[in-house]
């Protein structure tokens, strides 16, 4: 490996990126490897940078959802199967934790150069792609909603913050939606709260939302939760939470290559974190479309 590509995203502070950074670039530097840094300043940026080929042997992306959506979209986009370094530095790493990416500069280096070259799925919301999830309904506004200077002050806790709002001023029965939903397999209608297509595991901080979600399986996971009470709702995100969710009487859980999710009033659907566009929209699997590096 002779040319690495740093694709970062310093939304935690340039200088709190640089230090982390120059922890990765010593033992690559001892390696011989080039390293190209770039930094992202404003959305787009990291899918641009994805795309350009500077030659090198692997990129890694520094951030959180939102930086990896950009970098495998980039990759995807310009058909690149450049083997990618996800290290987590953002406030929501859900995709990288579904993983088992390590946090610690070393540990990371030792994963890039040693570590598993794994071809993973990833979804297609629409034209759009996605690593880990996409969702409509309650809460998943909560992501875009959350200011930047917040995300950087408080960190996951700006989230929880914005959750417990979200909760606050929530009106079950004006927030619930009917929902068709079309697979391969059936066409059902249900009174839900929440739609969700996943490709990992790990969502919206609950590691076990998709307990058999395989990012190497050709399939995704769709999720909904129905319509319910409060203290229903409340009793289910324990349940979620103790990884004891899937028989709850309001859960629906399916494995798909392919679904069409409509709603019958105005909803955008929410892609790896970022506000997405207006259901409806269709979601199918891209089997092993980017080359992911692992322990």
């Amino acid at each position: 490996m002779k040319r690495i590509k740093i694709i970062a995203n310093p939304s935690s502070g340039r200088e709190e990126a640089m230090e982390v950074i120059k922890k990765l670039i010593v033992p690559f530097a001892a390696k011989g490897a080039t390293v190209i840094l770039e930094f992202t300043q404003k959305s787009g940026d990291a899918k641009r940078f994805a795309m350009e080929d500077d030659g090198e042997d692997c990129i890694i992306s520094m951030g959180g959802d939102g930086t990896v959506n950009e970098v495998v979209s980039g990759l995807y986009a310009a058909k690149r199967k450049v083997p990618l370094g996800i290290y987590p530095a953002g406030t929501v790493n859900d995709f990288a934790e579904s993983l088992g990416i390590p946090k610690d500069p070393y540990d990371f280096y030792a994963m890039v150069f040693y570590g598993k070259r794994r071809n993973v799925d990833i979804g297609l919301c629409g034209d759009r792609a996605f690593v880990n999830v996409c969702a409509a309904g309650l809460f998943t506004e909560i992501g875009y909603n959350v200011a930047g200077e917040a995300k950087s002050t408080m960190g996951r806790l700006a989230y929880y913050a914005e959750g417990l709002r979200a909760f606050r001023v929530t009106d079950l029965s004006k927030d619930s939606f009917k929902l068709t939903v079309e697979t391969d397999e059936e066409t059902f209608e249900t009174q839900a709260l929440i739609a969700m297509v996943s490709n990992s595991s790990s969502v919206g901080g609950f590691s076990k939302i998709s307990p058999t979600a395989d990012v190497e399986d050709g399939e995704l996971e769709l999720i909904v939760i129905e319509k319910m009470s409060l203290s229903k709702l409340l009793e289910l995100f324990t349940s979620i939470g103790l990884g004891k969710h899937i028989d709850h009487d309001h859960f629906i859980y399916r494995k798909v290559k392919r679904v069409s999710l409509n709603a019958d009033k105005e909803m955008h659907i929410d892609i790896d974190g970022e506000k997405g566009p207006l259901l409806p929209k269709t979601i199918q699997v891209v089997p092993g479309a980017i080359q992911i590096i692992t322990k």
